[in-house]
């Protein structure tokens, strides 16, 4: 199964090392679903994980930040703008639908459209459900 994970679900992950975003952060380490990306979400993954101000051990940031270079699947975006409450989160969308991932993960799902059938925009707690069933 591919999904997208939105950068304030891995923030959330290597911040709290028992929580929901964690466990999210081990089974992909594990290969449980495969994790697209575009170069636009790994920038700001980049930006908002490593290199801004935060809490997180730098050697925890470069660890996830490694892992994904190496693990994910990086695709091309192509899809169509605008469908997104809050613009910053259009590359989460367009890496779905580009990459044909079967969930969104994020904290914000009220800024994502509910109407897709291809795409699920889900919280931990649901993505975990799917993985676990």
């Amino acid at each position: 199964m591919r999904a997208v994970i939105d950068t304030n679900i891995f923030f959330a992950g290597l911040l709290n090392l028992e929580g929901g975003a964690a466990k999210i952060i081990k089974y992909f380490r594990d290969g449980e679903f495969e994790l697209v990306i575009t170069h636009e979400v790994f920038d700001e993954y980049l930006r908002v994980i490593h290199l801004f101000d935060n809490d997180i051990p730098p050697d925890k940031s470069e660890e996830l930040l490694e892992l994904i270079f190496e693990k994910a699947v990086k695709i091309e975006s192509a899809s169509p703008k605008g469908l997104c409450k809050d613009p910053d989160d259009e590359k989460f969308l367009s890496a779905a639908i580009s990459g044909k991932a079967r969930y969104i993960v994020t904290k914000n799902k009220k800024d994502f459209p509910h109407n897709l059938s291809a795409v699920k925009i889900a919280n931990v707690r649901e993505f975990l459900n799917g993985l676990e069933e």
